[in-house]
């Protein structure tokens, strides 16, 4: 099984576990059980999420004055060659950003590689549904396999799975010689030294609040659970 595989069986595992749960089978005490065995595995799933994966590099997007978010990609290889499958990118914000904005931020920069506008309009209603507002460390992967990609956000997946096209077309959001990010394209390939440490990528909770009022106007550059449970 690849590294890759790994991963959905710890998806698929945590699926079955709620979905277990939700059916109210589990009396109180086996539920405050299931919190702290959830817990642990939580801590588990995170390192290997990161385990299989080796960084090739990271770059900082800024709008004006204000680092806004650092993506980083991650191959098996800890390098990239085109058309490599699979691969990570992680967006870890610093800034809070609405996340309907950022599904229109993306959209528009698939719609200028010419793309179907009947596929970028279905792919914008998707992520508007799906994703959350951001807060600063939050942490967005995406996972990019050969035939379909999906979105982690910190430890949760997020409920769609997109086909081949839409993956393609987010990997060329970051890394197509047409890219609005291209300058990011140096450090994020690893030909320059990286913005900041992998390790930086592994979610840490959210230092503040999801606040409307000081979102960013403009994303593009085109525009203690210490108690003791007993059996």
């Amino acid at each position: 099984m690849s590294k890759a595989g790994i991963s959905c069986l710890f998806i698929c595992f945590f699926k079955g576990l709620f979905c277990y749960n939700h059916g109210n089978i589990f009396d109180m005490k086996k539920t405050m059980k299931l919190k702290f065995i959830i817990a642990a595995i939580s801590a588990l799933f995170s390192t290997a999420l990161f385990a299989q994966w080796q960084p090739v590099g990271n770059a900082e997007y800024t709008w004006g004055p204000f680092h806004v978010y650092t993506v980083g990609l991650y191959s098996e290889t800890g390098s990239y060659e085109k058309n490599e499958r699979p691969l990570m990118f992680s967006i870890k914000y610093e800034k809070p950003v609405e996340g309907k904005n950022f599904a229109i931020a993306l959209t528009k920069e698939m719609e200028s590689q010419n793309l179907s506008k009947d596929d970028t309009t279905a792919w914008l209603k998707k992520m508007q549904e799906i994703f959350p507002d951001f807060s600063p460390n939050d942490i967005l992967n995406f996972v990019a396999l050969a035939d379909k990609g999906y979105f982690v956000l910190n430890d949760t997946v997020l409920d769609h799975e997109f086909d081949q096209k839409f993956t393609q077309a987010f990997i060329d959001v970051w890394l197509s010689d047409k890219s609005s990010f291209i300058k990011l394209q140096p450090q994020l390939l690893g030909k320059e030294k990286p913005a900041h440490d992998s390790k930086e990528f592994q979610h840490q909770p959210a230092s503040e609040p999801f606040d409307e009022e000081n979102t960013m106007p403009e994303l593009p550059p085109n525009y203690d659970f210490k108690q003791d449970v007993k059996g």
